[in-house]
């Protein structure tokens, strides 16, 4: 697990390198003067099996972080501290198993933690209702589900405050050239137009708004 963590960290680096502009533009405090919650983003794990020609870790990932850092309700730490706050961890240390008493320590310097997994991303044949809007409507299904785990540092020992699966299907269109190797498709403005493209963005609006709602709950108590 560590293993595959060190890549998509490796990976958040770059995504990290990209978007400097949203880091240096990021502040602690509300205009307020309130302190924002201190939220560490680990880079989403792909589970889904999905054969594409990109990385939907990086996709995914680059989606729900910014998402995050745009709301500006948090300060999102950048990927060198969590690059720090993973580098003494090993395959022992999985973040959805029942032991997670390690998570406060690695992320000592963070009040909440955020692990994401995409546990299924399958395009498949719609299910036919067998009247007329079967013609009119695109052919193929798009099911997607990720798993979230948030964790509240501030005490003792650390809590899940929030632990579910968020699901969507859409209708879509069946794309073409999906295994086609293109690890810059995703980046593209006409593929964020796209049936997939906007299906993607809908499912990572709802997770950032689970995740966003849980810890600012969390915090005002």
């Amino acid at each position: 697990m560590m293993k595959r963590l060190g890549i998509l960290l490796a990976l958040f680096t770059l995504l990290g390198c990209s978007s400097k502009g949203n880091y240096e533009h990021a502040t602690r405090f509300h205009d307020d003067g309130r302190a924002k919650p201190i939220v560490a983003f680990v880079p989403v794990f792909d589970r889904s099996e999905s054969k594409l020609g990109w990385s939907l870790s990086e996709e995914f990932t680059d989606s729900l972080k910014n998402r995050l850092m745009k709301r500006n309700n948090f300060y999102v730490s950048t990927p060198s501290d969590i690059n720090a706050a993973i580098a003494d961890l090993s395959a022992e240390n999985n973040p959805f198993a029942a032991d997670v008493s390690w998570v406060k320590e690695a992320f000592e310097n963070h009040e909440y933690v955020v692990f994401t997994e995409l546990v299924e991303h399958d395009i498949h044949p719609k299910e036919l209702k067998g009247n007329f809007l079967d013609k009119i409507t695109p052919s193929s299904e798009l099911s997607m589900t990720i798993r979230i785990r948030v964790f509240d540092l501030r005490g003792r020992t650390p809590e899940v405050i929030l632990q579910e699966f968020v699901h969507q299907n859409h209708i879509i269109p069946k794309p073409a050239n999906l295994n086609e190797p293109n690890p810059e498709r995703w980046k593209k403005i006409t593929y964020s137009v796209s049936p997939m493209g906007l299906a993607h963005a809908q499912l990572s609006k709802e997770v950032v708004k689970r995740i966003e709602d849980y810890i600012l709950l969390s915090k005002s108590k």
